[in-house]
């Protein structure tokens, strides 16, 4: 079969808010693959709250939880039982340790859980005793190449980072707002984006990637030890990652081969300087990555790699 149609005629309803004022999270992701790849018999998308029955019975019901937008309001809220078969994918847990056991609870209510970082498995293990789901199993963030699409365009940055301002010191030893102050001293050719509350389009989906592709280098920081989504962001975009040495980034590619680490802030600006001086190598090297990422690392591949363990578990 076709990995298209592995779940075709499947009814299937992605649970989310939408009162957050976020739209760059996983389930909006979740929801646009299964919209866009995959013939079901159709995907809803619900709010977490309230009596959802009333919209029937569906094959899998799924749970996509992304920082606030992923966590319902009414915190005693569930999802019914007898709405079908119930997948939780848990993006966020990395920031507190509240906010894990939160989430562990909640994931031993649901069939199948799926945690986007590798080091939340063996602590939900060890969390709950005995695993309480049918499946329990890895899979990371992905990208979608609609939203951070790639563009040919002039390189007129040396360095570039768009994403949130941090203080937690990462696995490397240091915060992003410490890596960010250095490198914005080496480097006085670098753009830097946030989110912006004056105007929602600014440094996300195509505008971000706009301006990845439009520099030389493209640094990721990750808040902890975390394969984040800017990874298979930058990836998408076709444009060269510069990203710190998480532990299981192996996990992704090869470094050199498809983006480069660094495990210092000395090491970082070296690495930087050495690829925008040369042109060739770092353009083979991003080229590389952003092939990789389209065979392996979208939203699709993702969602085929869940459902082929639940339907294996299922035989």
């Amino acid at each position: 079969m076709e990995k298209s149609k592995i779940l075709k005629d499947k009814r299937i309803v992605v649970l989310y808010h939408t009162n957050f004022g976020r739209n760059d999270g996983p389930p909006l992701y979740w929801k646009n693959a299964l919209d866009t790849y995959f013939e079901t018999r159709g995907v809803m998308h619900l709010q977490p709250a309230g009596d959802v029955t009333k919209f029937g019975k569906f094959d899998y019901a799924i749970w996509v939880d992304f920082g606030e937008d992923g966590l319902p309001t009414d915190k005693g809220w569930k999802i019914p039982k007898n709405m079908g078969e119930t997948i939780y994918v848990c993006s966020d847990a990395h920031f507190s340790e509240a906010g894990r056991d939160y989430r562990y609870n909640k994931a031993k209510e649901f069939d199948y859980a799926f945690f986007n970082q590798e080091r939340f498995l063996p602590e939900y293990k060890e969390f709950c005793g005995e695993i309480p789901n049918k499946l329990a199993g890895v899979l990371l963030h992905a990208g979608e190449p609609m939203a951070y699409p790639h563009f040919e365009i002039i390189k007129k940055y040396d360095v570039c980072f768009v994403g949130h301002m941090q203080e937690v010191v990462n696995y490397n030893g240091f915060t992003r707002l410490d890596f960010l102050h250095e490198m914005l001293k080496e480097f006085p050719n670098f753009y830097f984006g946030s989110r912006s509350p004056i105007d929602p389009t600014k440094n996300i989906f195509e505008d971000a990637s706009k301006r990845f592709c439009e520099s030389k280098v493209v640094l990721n920081i990750s808040v902890k030890d975390d394969i984040n989504m800017r990874v298979f962001e930058v990836l998408s975009s076709g444009s060269f990652l510069l990203t710190n040495n998480i532990p299981t980034i192996y996990l992704v590619g090869e470094n050199k081969k498809h983006f480069v680490t660094y495990d210092t802030i000395e090491e970082a600006k070296e690495l930087a300087h050495y690829y925008i001086e040369h042109d060739e190598e770092r353009e083979e090297i991003a080229k590389a990555g952003h092939e990789m990422f389209l065979a392996k690392h979208t939203y699709k591949h993702r969602i085929e790699t869940a459902f082929e363990r639940i339907f294996s578990y299922d035989k």
